[in-house]
């Protein structure tokens, strides 16, 4: 699969860390398949840094702290939305998760894209929901 056909676009902004490109665009078809979200429906992904990502949180959040993945809807026909992932944060994660660091990308990711499908995690009943839709892909 080339990126024109996959429905995820993905900006590397942090090159000092690699990534599971592949890996992403294998999971974003599948979701998007399964999920029955239209492909002309693109999302962008943004792999940033620590301070990148704090930025944004402050701005977008009011919440001046690194965050490891954030989501913005745009309510656009042709966009899903942006995914930002901290890859020094999803790094320091996976250790402490004691998982490995490509799975933490993966796993950031799903629980982005699910944040753009309109989940949320605020309360109990909405946290068991979103959990459930994302086991079922990491």
């Amino acid at each position: 699969m080339n990126n024109k056909q996959s429905p995820l676009l993905i900006f590397h902004v942090y090159k000092k860390i690699k990534y599971p490109k592949k890996s992403l665009l294998k999971l974003a078809q599948t979701i998007y398949l399964n999920e029955k979200i239209p492909f002309s429906k693109k999302t962008h992904l943004i792999l940033c840094s620590n301070y990148k990502i704090k930025k944004l949180n402050a701005t977008f959040r009011n919440k001046n702290h690194v965050t490891d993945v954030l989501s913005f809807n745009f309510n656009d026909k042709d966009l899903l939305g942006e995914i930002y992932i901290s890859l020094q944060r999803a790094k320091q994660q996976a250790k402490i998760y004691k998982v490995s660091y490509y799975n933490e990308i993966k796993r950031l990711f799903v629980h982005g894209l699910f944040h753009l499908l309109g989940y949320d995690h605020e309360t109990e009943k909405d946290k068991i929901k979103m959990n459930k839709k994302e086991s079922k892909y990491i």
